[in-house]
């Protein structure tokens, strides 16, 4: 029987057997190498991403501060012009008081009637001045009860005077009216 050496064929398979584990050991790990790498640049990719948006996102934030900011400067600005268009108009409809109380005491007044002093004290009105005799301060008494807005007309004083530089005589009086106008209403915007 002829015998052969079969340890150098196992051997050399033993050494192929090795050499094509560490081939494939190296083949995988450069696979895994190429993947870990790949999904690394991938993550890094995306974080940056998400950088990119966080910066945008917080510069955006800034942004909108600075018009919130803006915004409620301009609400107060608006406040503050609503309360001057307020006090306009409350004076507006307050400025037709007077005026209308001066015209019906100047419709009312004799012609031998001459005016001191006139008081508005809120709804009472306190008319001081001269007359040439009492028939005149009746007739201006009558004369302001034709307007109802003055209300009640009352004589509080009628007393004879000297006047100074004339030698005159003359009747003081003191006239209280108590006024029932209402508070005029503000004019409608246009």
């Amino acid at each position: 029987m002829i015998r052969i050496n079969l340890l150098p064929v196992r051997a050399a398979k033993k050494k192929e057997s090795v050499r094509f584990q560490l081939t494939v050991a190296g083949l995988v790990s450069f696979l895994v190498i190429v993947v870990a790498l790949g999904a690394y640049f991938t993550v890094r990719n995306e974080a940056g991403g998400l950088k990119d948006q966080l910066a945008q996102g917080e510069q955006e934030i800034e942004e909108l501060k600075k018009k919130i900011g803006e915004l409620s400067k301009i609400k107060e600005q608006k406040r503050i012009v609503e309360e001057k268009l307020k006090v306009i108009t409350d004076l507006e409809a307050a400025r037709t008081g007077p005026v209308e109380l001066f015209r019906k005491i100047g419709e009312a007044i004799p012609e031998r009637a001459w005016l001191a002093s006139v008081k508005d004290e809120g709804f009472t009105v306190t008319v001081k001045g001269y007359a040439s005799d009492d028939e005149v301060i009746a007739d201006f008494m009558r004369g302001l009860q034709k307007f109802k807005e003055l209300g009640l007309v009352e004589l509080e004083v009628a007393q004879r005077v000297v006047e100074r530089e004339t030698g005159n005589d003359l009747v003081g009086f003191t006239i209280r009216l108590e006024k029932t106008i209402e508070k005029p209403q503000p004019k409608e915007k246009k």
